[in-house]
């Protein structure tokens, strides 16, 4: 085995000297019984040692004791992924070896300083963006691989880009440093009177470090308890989800988990127990946990998605042992990834490799804030900490420092997760059915719709379920209400379900003795079943005020529900007709940009953020879980939370809003016209009468007559225009008569293809009362395929385009986004790219070519990348008298060179 190599590369991963060691006494002894690991690398043999080695009871003990023989794999692992990285590639990137970069590092550390090094190549000035971290010191890396490069004899220049990726090629660490001041200088900017993380007080200690050290504390008494794995990853896993703020395991899974038959969940608690309590290596353990999660999900536990897994896993892992992981958010370390290193995490789909790449560059951070920074970190927490506060988009959403004490004070047991449902007991609105159910312990729904009964199916042993009635009240109330109504819901009965439904309609219920009713204010629902999760602060406090007896600060309604000062009166015939108050803020959103820039993810993403009003950072919402997004996206659609809708030029108000439609009287042979409500009054009526979020999507919203498809109630979407809002109004309707007005809990998003239309040609109505969010091609998203770069081919042609027509007839990244192939790629262009191409340009093939790199100045035939030029030959007429200029047959190619787009 190439021992020194070995143990350099080690060293330029940031591993600790103890995992040096550790590593070079394991490969030694697989060397030493297997034969040299080189040429068993060099002659594809090794699999035969992996396979070995995953059935360790096999092995003799001259290898180690039991559990010593279960982590060698993951010591040829390490071996094998070193011996890939001293294959080099070609070109450019020949020569350049790890101990030759060591070696560099050192001569580097000899000179008085960094400047002086960079002086000793000629033609070098003072590095900006990037820099070799090793050790937790910088080097410039550019200077660094020329001098290494210089000293093996090869004349190589690479540029700072090329270095970078030779130096990442060999396993070392490269850091954008312009993206770690911007990001050093956000933390210090929102983290004020910073000094270093060992502090006990101030506002990272306050808002970052404090509560997690406790709950740090918690988990490690449970994995440290005579309990078993079970009982321990039990414990461990609702610490992890419930009691505070800012936990990074959800209550999703644990209500999941809780519903399921208890084989499936014993495993899971036994896995995370162990992995809690591991002392193996940490890729071993992480490894073994995720195989059994996944496991878990294809027989049962079905959120235990990919990212899911990834963070249940990394989190768990990272409570019991801060100094080899931290809690994790897939969305804010791909954020990280992309700022600070330039690099795509957790793209392999190799828990082992994900992982591993994860962790060194969360290493050097750690050292740089501690060598460079002097910072003073304890641990991969107080990495995890800077990097959520210095990319925290919606940082400014952040209670101060003085609220977090509250914030993260442990909540009553009520929150651990089970589900809360409040449901109705009035059968046909006036047969109050409360005493039998309390008598018969029981609830049941009375002829339930479908989706009734799949509610009522998915409530689960364990849950917690209360039996409301709903009205409006004006007297007698225990506040001003300034002569207003008021909803309100009257808590009835309260319990827990012992066992859950098999006919869709009926739970078994252990009422609780001696409950008095009592009555909760604003925030109320008339359908008959209700489900909530404490997601949100007002189903947070309902749940608190129904299960834990807290009373309901009405103040805090009344200071938090603004627009409730200015509503109007409220009436209601009946429970079932009765208006909720909605208080979100309404998004009016338009996205817009050429095609294939991902406005249908976007789309997607918005309708779902919005819907389950989601941070703007929730890994659902990353283009790595679009399937999972999809899933969500139609759930939503047939909930009819969601709905979408496609303009064109025959859309009307008559199909959007309402219109008369004939409607045949029994009978007779005539018919009647009636009023019929469109897609947008449908989903205002949804909206009013539920507390949940609703949105409707209008594709391509510009390509309708705007005035012609709203009439009238384009002013109603406007957010003070709302009902509730300051300046709410609400308009009788031409056909129905009935008085209608927008909720504020109804979002509008829309789409625009730019190339069929321009932003600046759009109705004004429109314009003043829209949010437009450009979506442009992004390039970055783009990867190599087969030698072809993504990136500069969409850039090229992108910047061709502009320079031909105009910015907003661009091609979009999506196009590319699933090319894993030449010929994956060569469909896009052919089916997809070219015929666009020729669309803008009308059928005029010069500019296509000039488009695709395939344009020539001379005359006659000409075989281009993609397209062929032949000169086509004039009539005779035109020939003698020279009156002929050159015209040409173009034709799309069979088989293409990407040579003029890179």
């Amino acid at each position: 085995m190439k021992e020194a190599e070995f143990k350099a590369w080690m060293a330029a991963q940031g591993y600790e000297g103890s995992t040096i060691s550790t590593q070079l006494s394991k490969v030694r002894k697989l060397d030493r019984h297997f034969g040299n690991l080189d040429k068993h690398i060099d002659n594809e043999t090794i699999e035969i040692i992996a396979d070995a080695l995953r059935n360790p009871d096999t092995l003799p003990p001259e290898l180690g004791n039991e559990g010593e023989r279960s982590h060698l794999k993951t010591s040829l692992k390490y071996y094998r992924s070193f011996a890939q990285s001293q294959k080099g590639a070609p070109g450019k990137s020949a020569g350049l070896t790890v101990q030759g970069v060591l070696d560099a590092i050192t001569r580097c550390d000899s000179f008085p300083s960094v400047a002086d090094f960079v002086a000793s190549s000629e033609g070098l000035g003072h590095p900006h963006k990037f820099w070799l971290v090793f050790d937790g010191k910088r080097y410039p890396s550019k200077a660094i691989v020329r001098d290494a490069l210089a000293r093996a004899g090869f004349g190589n220049l690479p540029g700072g880009t090329q270095s970078k990726e030779m130096l990442e090629k060999l396993g070392f660490v490269v850091i954008d440093w312009i993206g770690m001041k911007e990001a050093r200088d956000t933390f210090l900017r929102r983290m004020e009177s910073f000094t270093d993380f060992q502090a006990e007080s101030g506002s990272y200690w306050e808002i970052e470090r404090r509560y997690k050290n406790e709950v740090i504390a918690e988990a490690r008494a449970a994995a440290a308890s005579p309990g078993t794995d079970i009982e321990a990853g039990a414990a461990i896993h609702r610490v992890l989800s419930t009691g505070r703020l800012g936990l990074p395991l959800g209550w999703r899974t644990l209500s999941e988990v809780k519903g399921v038959d208890a084989a499936l969940r014993d495993r899971f608690h036994a896995a995370v127990g162990a992995l809690a309590r591991s002392t193996a290596d940490p890729v071993a353990a992480l490894t073994s946990a995720a195989d059994e999660f996944e496991a878990l999900r294809s027989e049962g536990i079905t959120g235990l998605r990919r990212g899911e897994v990834l963070n249940i896993a990394i989190s768990v892992f990272g409570t019991t042992h801060p100094k080899e992981a931290s809690w994790f958010k897939i969305s804010r370390i791909d954020t990280m990834g992309k700022k600070l290193f330039g690099r795509k995490l957790f793209k392999s789909g190799s828990t082992a490799e994900d992982f591993e790449e994860y962790a060194k560059l969360m290493r050097t951070l750690l050292e740089l804030l501690d060598r460079e920074l002097a910072w003073q970190p304890a641990d991969l927490f107080d990495v995890q900490g800077f990097v959520w506060v210095a990319f925290d988009d919606d940082w400014n959403r952040i209670k101060p420092a003085e609220a977090i004490d509250e914030a993260v004070a442990e909540e009553p047991a009520v929150l651990d997760g089970v589900g809360c449902w409040f449901v109705g007991a009035s059968y046909g609105g006036k047969d109050d059915q409360t005493a039998r159910f309390l008598n018969d312990g029981i609830w049941r729904v009375d002829s339930p719709t479908e989706r009734q009964s799949q509610q009522v199916l998915a409530m689960r042993p364990g849950d917690r379920i209360a039996i409301k009635a709903t009205f409006v009240q004006r007297a007698n109330l225990p506040f001003d209400n300034k002569g207003r109504h008021v909803s309100v819901m009257r808590i009835k009965a309260r319990g827990t379900i012992r066992k859950g439904s098999t006919d869709g309609e009926t739970v078994h219920v252990d009422w609780d003795v001696g409950f008095k009713s009592r009555d909760w204010y604003f925030y109320t629902y008339q359908s008959t079943i209700w489900q909530i999760t404490p997601a949100k602060e007002m189903s947070r406090r309902l749940i608190q005020f129904t299960f834990a007896d807290e009373p309901q600060d009405i103040d805090w309604f009344l200071a938090n529900l603004q627009s409730w000062k200015n509503a109007p009166d409220i009436t209601v015939a009946s429970e079932e007709e009765e208006p909720s108050l909605n208080y979100a803020a309404p998004t009016n959103l338009i996205l817009y940009g050429p095609p294939g820039t991902g406005k249908t993810f976007t789309v997607m993403a918005e309708a779902v953020r919005l819907a389950d009003e989601l941070p703007s950072d929730d890994p659902l919402l990353q283009l790595e879980r679009r399937s999972d997004l999809k899933q969500r996206y139609n759930e939503l659609l047939g909930l009819e939370r969601v709905a979408f809708i496609t303009f064109h030029q025959s859309v009307a108000y008559e199909d959007f809003v309402e219109g008369l439609r004939p409607v045949q009287e029994g009978d007779a042979a005539g018919f009647s016209l009636k009023p019929r409500p469109g897609i947008f009054r449908e989903m205002a009526e949804a909206a009013r009468k539920s507390p949940e979020q609703h949105v409707l999507i209008i594709d391509e919203i510009n390509r309708a007559n705007i005035s012609k498809a709203f009439g009238e109630l384009i002013t109603l979407v406007e957010a003070d225009k709302r009902l509730g809002g300051a300046n709410e109004v609400r308009v009788k309707l031409p056909y129905s008569g009935e008085l209608f007005g927008v909720p504020a809990n109804l979002h509008l998003v829309g789409t625009m293809n730019t190339a069929d239309r321009s932003i600046a040609l759009l109705d004004t109505a429109l314009r003043r009362r829209f949010e437009f969010r450009e979506l442009m091609p992004r390039p970055e998203l783009l990867g190599v395929v087969d030698g072809i770069d993504l990136r500069v081919l969409l850039s090229i042609l992108n910047e061709r385009i502009e320079y031909l027509f105009d910015r907003e007839h661009q091609v979009g990244h999506a196009y590319f986004i699933d090319c894993n192939s030449k010929a994956d790629l060569d469909a896009v262009m052919r089916h997809k790219v070219i015929p666009l191409l020729a669309e803008y340009f009308y059928e005029d093939w010069g500019k296509v070519a000039g488009v695709l790199g395939d344009a020539d100045d001379t005359d006659g035939t000409f075989e281009g990348g993609f397209l062929d030029r032949r000169q086509l030959k004039a009539p005779k007429s035109l020939q003698s008298g020279g009156e002929a200029s050159p015209r040409y047959r173009w034709s799309v190619r069979d088989t293409y060179t990407y040579d003029r787009l890179q």
